[in-house]
């Protein structure tokens, strides 16, 4: 029923649609208004995550392609190996549905290398 990638906004929503099924007359009414914020909530971290999945990977990109034309070597390097190994990673995390979680520290972890990765280029080029 729930994956392990779904999270703990998923299962809350999972558990108030549960709810609602098993309810009938008033209480089935009010059970639906307690589930409209769990299903909002739900939705927004979903959605919120797949944006974040895909601009992980873009911010990775753009990471591989300033260090691949930055005409050092060291930093050319340094940038399409970021790029790749967040592509990777980000693809990994989604793909091979780890956990909640790890999902959210690989992406944040990614983004986070990404941009200390172009700060560090922007302040020392």
């Amino acid at each position: 029923m729930v994956e392990r990638d779904d999270g703990p906004f998923f299962e809350a929503a999972y558990r108030a649609a549960g709810e609602v099924d098993d309810s009938v007359g008033e209480e089935r009414r009010r059970a639906w208004w307690r589930a409209v914020p769990r299903f909002a909530v739900a939705l927004a971290e979903g959605v919120l995550r797949d944006w974040l999945v895909s601009g992980a990977v873009l911010f990775s990109l753009v990471v591989a392609v300033v260090g691949g034309t930055s005409g050092a070597v060291g930093w050319a390097v340094a940038g399409v190996v970021a790029g790749v190994v967040g592509v990777v990673l980000v693809g990994v995390a989604v793909r091979r549905k780890w956990s909640f979680g790890a999902q959210w520290a690989v992406i944040l972890g990614v983004v986070v290398a990404q941009a200390a990765y172009l700060v560090l280029f922007w302040k020392t080029r």
